[in-house]
């Protein structure tokens, strides 16, 4: 069964999505593109999103439910696969254009999901970064820890392959909700941890809805079928 590359381009991406279609070849061609997000799936025809993303409500109904309290396991499953595109031209155009490549690579490389059963995802493309010399990045999910970290092995392989001129790749893995562990009081302390506690008092509720509210807001932008 094949895997299709879905994109759903963000208006603030037109200049790359525009460069691609008219076969622009070289990261530098590309105009320049604004901060924000793309959208990308890779999945086989008639998933449904409820089979993949995770469950944005179960984590706050878990929140609220504990007294505004989670515990860690809740917050280790949700990582994250995150590639980052630096180049030796401040260029965020040229750094989305690489990313973009390694996306087109590893879904013409692991397309068949008989034989890459592992390899489905969904993420983003861009980053809100005002300093161009941060990077993009292309951050990716899936539907476990063993399938995130055989794609992270797949990437770490195929990455280096790329012959990118100008273009420089780093990958690593993260915590999907990256902001929630700052909000957990006693999280980063070591003392705490090793404490034996095994929940974590969420500091400011209203940011914690914050963040799941943005994530609501990425979800409904994941398309799993091509648009005509």
């Amino acid at each position: 069964m094949r895997r299709d590359l879905v994109i759903n381009w963000g208006e603030c991406h037109e200049a790359l999505k525009l460069a691609l279609n008219n076969g622009v070849k070289t990261p530098f061609e590309v105009m320049d593109t604004d901060k924000g997000w793309s959208y990308v799936t890779f999945f086989q025809p008639g998933t449904t999103p409820s089979r993949v993303l995770f469950n944005i409500d179960n984590l706050e109904d878990t929140a609220q439910s504990n007294g505004f309290f989670l515990p860690w396991d809740v917050v280790a499953t949700h990582n994250k696969v995150v590639v980052t595109a630096v180049s030796e031209l401040p260029s965020p155009s040229a750094q989305l254009f690489g990313l973009h490549r390694v996306l087109e690579t590893y879904a013409d490389l692991y397309s068949n999901s008989r034989k890459h059963p592992q390899h489905s995802f969904y993420g983003k493309l861009g980053g809100c970064y005002d300093r161009p010399e941060k990077g993009r990045v292309l951050v990716i999910y899936s539907t476990g820890d063993d399938a995130l970290l055989q794609i992270e092995e797949s990437l770490q392989g195929l990455v280096p392959k790329l012959g990118l001129r100008g273009i420089e790749f780093s990958i690593r893995l993260a915590n999907g909700l990256s902001d929630i562990p700052r909000m957990l009081q006693g999280f980063d302390d070591p003392l705490y941890r090793s404490s034996g506690t095994s929940m974590y008092r969420i500091t400011d509720p209203q940011k914690f809805s914050v963040l799941l509210n943005q994530a609501r807001h990425d979800f409904a932008h994941y398309l799993f079928e091509a648009q005509a």
